[in-house]
C-alpha cells in the first residue's frame, strides 16, 4: 500500500496502517509541517490509534460583538469566505467545551508512528497509476489536483480562499480560547489562544497585506481584544494557509470522481481537501481510514458506492 500526501491525513493513514503501508510518496523536500491555524480534538481518538498523549483541556469560544446575532453571522460568513451562510460563530456562546491539544512536535511524532519509507520531491503522476494499479493508493492531494492529473473531463469549480495566519508567543500564557471577530474592519477572523500563542486567522486574505507595520498593529488590536497586556507579547510570525477556508462542491460529482479513481486507478482518497469536505475533522479521518482499509481487503463496489 502507497500513501500520496505526508501531511497529517497522510501520516494518519501510514500510521493506522503501519503494517502494511510500505511507502510513502511527498512532493515536498520534507515533511509538510504547513499547518498553522488552531489545531483542536474534540475526541481523543487519533491520539488512542496512534498512541500520541493529548491534553485535555477547557476551550472558551465567545463573539466580540459588532452589530446584532444576524448581521454578526453574516459578516464573519462574508469574511471568511465570502459568502453569506450560517458559520460555525453560532456555536460561540461563551461556554466552556471540552477538547484535546497535541503536542508542539505533533507532525514529527505522527511520523515516527510510521513503518514506510518516505520518498520526498517525488511528485505522483498518471504514469504512476498506471504503473502501480495493482497496489492500493491512499491520496491526500487535494482532489482539483488529482482530476487534473487523471485528465477528469467533468471538473467543477473548486472554490476556496487562501489565507494568513500571525501567530504572537505571549509571556505567562496558559490557555486556551477563541474569539470570533465579525467586524469587517478588522482583518482577522478568529484570535485564538492556545497556551502561550495567539494565533490570528486571516482568511481571504493576501499576504502582502501583512506587511510588518501592519501586521504589529493587528497583533496590538487583537491582544486588546483578548485582554492581554502588550507588555507580554512576545515574538511573532506570518504564515500563508494555502486552502485556508474551502467551499463545498457538487455532491453527485464529489461522489462520482471519488468511485472513479479508486475503481479505475486503485486510488482512494482520504482527508477535508482530497475528498473535498469542508467540515471533515482529523477525527473523522480515522473512520474514513478504516472504511478505506476494508475496502481494499475485500469490499465491493456496493461498499464503494455507500461510503
Amino acid at each position: 500500500m502507497i500513501v500520496i500526501g505526508a501531511g497529517m491525513a497522510g501520516l494518519l493513514a501510514a500510521g493506522m496502517l503501519r503494517n502494511e503501508c510500505t511507502h510513502i510518496m511527498e512532493s515536498s523536500s520534507e515533511l509538510p509541517n504547513n499547518h498553522s491555524a488552531v489545531l483542536r480534538f474534540r475526541s481523543k481518538v487519533v491520539s488512542d490509534v496512534l498512541n500520541i498523549p493529548f491534553k485535555e483541556v477547557g476551550v472558551l469560544k465567545a463573539v466580540h460583538p459588532w452589530r446584532n446575532p444576524v448581521a454578526d453571522v453574516m459578516a464573519y460568513s462574508r469574511k471568511t469566505n465570502g459568502t453569506s451562510t450560517l458559520r460555525s460563530i453560532t456555536s460561540a456562546n461563551g461556554e466552556i467545551n471540552k477538547r484535546y491539544i497535541a503536542p508542539p512536535d505533533f507532525i514529527q511524532r505522527m511520523a515516527d508512528c510510521v513503518s514506510a519509507e518516505f520518498h520526498f520531491s517525488e511528485k505522483f503522476s498518471l504514469e504512476d497509476a498506471c504503473r502501480l494499479a495493482d497496489t492500493p493508493m491512499i491520496s491526500t492531494m487535494p482532489m482539483p489536483v488529482l482530476m487534473d492529473i487523471f485528465g477528469w473531463e467533468n471538473k467543477p469549480e473548486f472554490k476556496y480562499v487562501d489565507g494568513v495566519n500571525i501567530i504572537a508567543d505571549i509571556d505567562g500564557a496558559d490557555a486556551y480560547c477563541s474569539l470570533y471577530v465579525p467586524d469587517p474592519n478588522f482583518l482577522g477572523a478568529r484570535i485564538s489562544l492556545t497556551g502561550n500563542q495567539m494565533i490570528i486567522e486571516c482568511p481571504n486574505t493576501d499576504a502582502s497585506k501583512i506587511l510588518p507595520p501592519t501586521a504589529e498593529l493587528l497583533i496590538l488590536k487583537a491582544a486588546d481584544y483578548m485582554g492581554i497586556h502588550e507588555d507580554d507579547l512576545g515574538r511573532a510570525e506570518i504564515k500563508e494557509q494555502k486552502y485556508a477556508k474551502i467551499l463545498p462542491i457538487d455532491e453527485a460529482e464529489r461522489k462520482r470522481f471519488i468511485l472513479w479513481a479508486s475503481e479505475k486507478f486503485n486510488v482512494y482518497s482520504l482527508g477535508r481537501f482530497a475528498t473535498w469536505r469542508p467540515g471533515l475533522l482529523l477525527d473523522d479521518v480515522v473512520n474514513d481510514v478504516r472504511v478505506i482499509h476494508k475496502l481494499i481487503n475485500g469490499g465491493s463496489s456496493y461498499d464503494h458506492r455507500k461510503s
